[in-house]
Formats: C-alpha cells, structure tokens, sequence
C-alpha cells in the first residue's frame, strides 16, 4: 500500500533532525559534557529558549520582623503602657560618631543595672542610660556634659509610651565635638530611633481581688470568670468549713464587669472583692 504523508512532511523531519544533530554537536563540545538549551534553529520553541528560572516559595504566614506597636490615647487614658517583648539594637551616625543603641526589658533595677553592666562596652568612649520601671527611673551621662545624655535619653523613653524598659547608649568619639546642642540631638535620637520600632504589647495595670466561695460547688464559676476576662489565678485555699479562697489579678477596667458575672452565675453566694484599688 502507498503511505500517504501531508506534503512537506518530509522537509520537516528533515530539518527537526537537522535541529537535533546540532544541538548534541554544541553539548557534545562543552566542557564536561554539560547539557545546555540553546536555540538551534528558526523552527524552534521559543519554550526551550528562554532561561531555567528558579522560583522561590515564601511563607506568607511568617514575618521576620514584628510589626510596632503604639499607644492609643484612650488606652493611655486607662492607664495602659507599653511593654517591651525583647532587646533591641539600632545604631546611629554623627559627624564619626558612631551611638549604638539598646533598649530591654526590665523588672526592677538590679535588674536594669546588671543589664548595663553586661551590655556597655568598656572600650567605648561613654556608655549612657536611662531606664523607667513604674514610678522610679534613673539616668547617667557617664562622662557627657551634665544634661546632654542620660536626660534626653529618658525624655525619649517616656514620649514612647514604655515602661519597664532601661536603654543603653554606648558612644563611639569620631574624632569631632558636637556641642551640648549636638549630644542632646545625638543621645536622645539614638534613644527614639531603637524604641521607634521595637516590638511591644499594650499592658493595663492590674488589680488584686478575691473571691469567696461558700462551698466547692461554686468554684467552677469563679473559673469560668477567669476565663472570660483574663484573670490569673495567683492562690487558692480550701478552708475547714467548706469555703473557697480564690486570689487572682485581672485588669482593673474589668472589675465591676466581673463581679457582676459573679455574682449572676452563683446568685450573688460568692463574695468578691478589689483589694488593691
């Protein structure tokens, strides 16, 4: 039987053969015999021209940078501040001055003068800082113009809206003076500049309260409450006559919202009580 073929199929097979005999002559002459795509031909796809891109997959879901948090006026109003979730570092340049600022958390402060002890740098021209934990703070210039390091330093601190917070600035003489109006401007810009960013969570103060229960029965309300309003449970103690002692902490707005709920879930059989307001 006769084959019928569409006409020029016979020129097409000639030249993809044509194609294919030159391309393992251009990978047959590369060194180590690497593979590589060319174009060969006019008849070839414009697919095997184009380069081999590599794509990269990101998580969407995770960030590499937590995002700052601010203080609302109306959560200032309440009594809330800001609380630093871990140290920072930023660093500064004036006139070849190198500052070298750090912000952490802090408790108390032993605990902030140990933290600068083992962050300053011995070999630095000044180590300077300032730290507010509550109702106390404290400053130093280390050697500065009185006034023109630790004080702006604190300034800075406080317009943050943080607390339990000390910031460390270690200085490094470029060699040029800067004048009481530079180091003011130098100090208390590197201070603002490693808080501008810094990770943090609205804190509102707290309050002790306890709850009496008359009997164990009602114990799983005054858990419930817990719950409802993010108390913590700081003690608990059974009595001979049945009764049950709850200490806990909850946010002092949530108080009187949460003696109500108390008071509704166990008909008013359990007593609660602020201690501290």
């Amino acid at each position: 039987r006769a084959s019928h073929r569409p006409s020029g199929s016979g020129a097409t097979l000639a030249a993809m053969t044509t194609a294919a005999m030159a391309a393992m002559a251009r990978w047959s002459s590369m060194p180590g015999g690497v593979l590589r795509w060319s174009r060969v031909g006019p008849g070839a796809s414009s697919a095997l021209a184009a380069p081999l891109r590599r794509r990269r997959h990101r998580d969407a879901s995770r960030t590499t940078t937590p995002h700052a948090t601010t203080l609302t006026e109306e959560a200032a109003a309440a009594g809330a501040t800001l609380r630093l979730l871990r140290e920072v570092t930023a660093e500064t340049e004036v006139k070849r001055s190198r500052f070298v600022a750090r912000a952490a958390p802090v408790t108390s402060p032993e605990e902030a003068m140990e933290w600068v002890r083992r962050r300053g740098d011995p070999d630095a021209s000044h180590n300077c800082f300032a730290y507010r934990i509550g109702h106390e703070y404290r400053f130093s210039d280390d050697g500065e113009p009185g006034g023109t390091a630790g004080r702006p330093m604190l300034s800075a601190l406080e317009g943050s809206g943080f607390d339990g917070v000390c910031v460390l600035v270690t200085r490094y003489y470029g060699g040029t003076q800067l004048g009481a109006g530079g180091l003011v401007r130098a100090y208390g810009g590197a201070a603002s500049s490693v808080l501008e960013d810094a990770p943090g969570e609205v804190a509102f103060p707290t309050v002790t309260c306890t709850a009496i229960a008359p009997d164990a029965s009602h114990v799983d309300a005054v858990y419930r409450c817990l719950a409802r309003f993010d108390a913590v449970k700081e003690d608990e103690e059974y009595s001979d006559d049945g009764s049950v002692y709850v200490e806990l902490s909850v946010e002092r707005s949530k108080t009187d919202e949460l003696g109500a709920t108390l008071a509704d879930l166990t008909q008013g059989k359990v007593a609660f009580r602020v201690l501290d307001d």
